[in-house]
């Protein structure tokens, strides 16, 4: 079967059921929920959570629920349109700064895609699409590139070879 000895990463509710219902039957031959996992690479805690649910609805218990929630506003179509959007820059949005925000990513999929969700579902699509978080790097207005360059090139050199 497709499901042994490999963890499932997908969200196949069909497959991941299977695998429950196989587990269910590996606790009626009184295989520990450790050899169980170890079998369905899940952790130790899942294996034990599918024998309790199994020791109390033989039947039912390790069946799937259903899909959680609601299904997301962003289409794969949109997936992609936002991609796009965050790719543009918030610049090309009006945006005086040059970093994205959530709260701004929020408002232009408002305003380009009419969709509207939560801060979180928002910021768990963009991490799904492949963005991580980014701090932008804190500098004085006042810095002097030129000047720095210039330290770095004739003055610290010379600091160098005094030191040695």
């Amino acid at each position: 079967m497709e499901y042994m000895n490999t963890p499932i990463r997908s969200r196949d509710r069909k497959k991941l059921e299977r695998r429950r219902l196989h587990a269910g039957r590996m606790f009626d031959k009184h295989i520990t929920p450790y050899a169980v996992a170890k079998h369905f690479g899940v952790s130790t805690t899942a294996a034990y959570k599918w024998r309790d649910a199994w020791k109390a609805d033989r039947k039912d218990g390790l069946r799937s629920k259903g899909h959680p929630g609601f299904p997301s506003q962003y289409t794969k179509d949109n997936k992609k349109k936002l991609k796009a959007i965050i790719l543009k820059g918030p610049s090309a949005y009006g945006y005086a700064t040059d970093f994205w925000t959530i709260d701004r990513i929020r408002a232009v999929a408002k305003k380009e895609l009419k969709v509207t969700l939560a801060t979180k579902q928002t910021w768990t699509t963009v991490i799904n699409l492949g963005f991580s978080v980014q701090k932008p790097e804190r500098r004085a207005k006042e810095r002097n590139e030129k000047a720095i360059m210039d330290w770095k090139l004739n003055e610290f050199p010379k600091l160098k070879k005094m030191g040695a």
